[in-house]
């Protein structure tokens, strides 16, 4: 069966356009009930209308602050942090890279979240990884209702807050290529006067301008060896870990924390409530013209016999949790292996004491909240090996490409990858028992695309801060 979908998948790639509208118009024989949903279909959709908002976050005391959303959006298309371009992969005009090797200040949030482009990368190519300073490990997934997660972001839920989740990327060697202390000094230099109006005064004190201009924490195993000072000894940053008093670090930190706080502020307004609302959330508010039949008929597939409420549930399509649907790891810059959530959970318990920790548990979150990480144990079970983050479905049609390596460009591809119960090739850990092969006729795929694409939202609602949401 896996070998049949494999080769059913490369005849898509050549012909999916076509056979993808012979499918569409075939639609109307897969199902003679074309009648209106039943009152327990009706009741069963109801559990993904929007709410009013995000869930609060109480260990972001400025989630909810319009001038942290404000200063968030301002840092959110901010790239001054960010350190240089990497060889061979960045040059002009080519692989959609942000400039030439070597140039500096070009990567930020937007550059791989783009809300003009539904919050995801449409700028990398070839379009499966996201291009940074460097090609990353995975695709970018979207931003817009990220603020909707309880807890875990990221593919592999190596964050547990949208505003630790912020802090990751900067610093990443293939993302921003930067560092908190470069991060520190661009706030203390061109924001400090907003920033300390959100945050206090002294949050950015004037000793910052005399600290180093650019580093990092190291990875030091021995906390009795940590640096020689003066010396350029690897793997240590000595800029931050010898040159910086205890003092200095907690100011870089607090304010490299309050710096990922004022970016989710802003990410916490990219919701779909902010957005006209989608054909089926017209749908589900009474207009029963908003969805064409072939839509109608998918949702009561995506309820019913296609099963993908096992997964995709709630209000964001999501049940927020971590799963191996036996994804392919294939690509040009696609790594060979990657064992998502098993990293993940290492990422949050490791107990590396050179590791600033910035999650719920830490100094640095507004309100302590440890159940989360003691919920995780100490070590990864094997379990979690090649589990990934189920990803929200609203806007989906507007993300490709799809799966946590960039795997498929088509939702075609994505509905057919679960008609045939996985795909073959090469991932990590044992597929989840849950994805079995579903018989699907063409048509009926057909009608599940329809309703996928029902789920895009509209344009900015007018109803809303246009100079708060809208693109810079």
């Amino acid at each position: 069966m896996q070998d049949r979908a494999l080769a059913f998948l490369r005849v898509r790639r050549l012909v999916g356009s076509s056979l993808l509208a012979l499918a569409a118009s075939a639609a109307g024989l897969a199902c003679t009930d074309d009648g209106p949903l039943s009152d327990q279909e009706m009741t069963q959709l109801r559990a993904f209308m929007l709410p009013a908002g995000p869930p609060a976050d109480p260990t972001n005391a400025f989630a909810d602050n319009p001038d942290a959303a404000t200063l968030g959006k301002k840092l959110y298309f901010e790239t001054r942090y960010s350190g240089k371009l990497i060889a061979p992969f960045n040059a002009d005009g080519a692989n959609g890279a942000l400039g030439p090797a070597g140039a500096e200040g070009k990567v930020g949030c937007a550059s791989c979240h783009d809300p003009a482009t539904a919050g995801a990368d449409r700028r990398s190519k070839p379009n499966q990884t996201s291009l940074g300073a460097s090609y990353t490990n995975r695709n970018a997934p979207t931003v817009i209702n990220a603020a909707y997660s309880p807890a875990w972001q990221f593919w592999d839920g190596s964050a547990d807050s949208l505003w630790s989740q912020a802090l990751s990327p900067p610093e990443g060697t293939a993302e921003c290529a930067g560092s908190r202390l470069k991060v520190v000094h661009v706030l203390h230099d061109n924001y400090h006067d907003e920033f300390e109006a959100v945050f206090g005064a002294g949050a950015l004190p004037d000793s910052i301008a005399s600290l180093p201009g650019d580093g990092m924490p190291g990875n030091n195993p021995d906390p009795n060896m940590r640096c020689t000072p003066g010396v350029a000894t690897e793997p240590f940053n000595d800029d931050y870990d010898c040159l910086l008093s205890d003092g200095d670090r907690l100011i870089v930190n607090r304010a490299y924390a309050n710096f990922g706080k004022a970016i989710a502020a802003y990410e916490r307004q990219l919701i779909s409530n902010n957005f006209d609302p989608s054909p089926f959330d017209r749908f589900m508010a009474g207009d029963q013209e908003a969805m064409a039949p072939a839509a109608v008929r998918g949702a009561r597939l995506f309820i019913g016999h296609a099963g993908c409420t096992e997964c995709h549930r709630g209000p964001m399509f999501t049940d927020y949790a971590f799963h191996n649907i036996g994804v392919p790891q294939t690509g040009q810059y696609v790594p060979t292996t990657d064992l998502g959530r098993v990293d993940g959970i290492s990422k949050l318990t490791t107990a590396d004491p050179n590791v600033v920790r910035f999650d719920r548990s830490s100094d640095f979150s507004d309100k302590k909240d440890d159940a989360y990480l003691l919920a995780l144990g100490t070590t990864a079970p094997s379990s979690a090996t090649g589990q990934f983050k189920t990803p929200t479905l609203r806007n989906v049609s507007k993300t490709a490409p799809y799966m946590h390596d960039g795997a498929y460009q088509t939702l075609w591809e994505v509905v057919n990858h679960y008609n045939f119960g996985g795909a073959t090739g090469n991932y990590a850990g044992e597929r989840d028992p849950a994805i079995a092969p579903l018989m699907l006729t063409d048509a009926e795929l057909a009608d599940l695309v329809e309703f996928l694409e029902a789920l895009e939202d509209g344009a900015l609602s007018q109803s809303v801060d246009q100079t708060l949401l809208a693109r810079p």
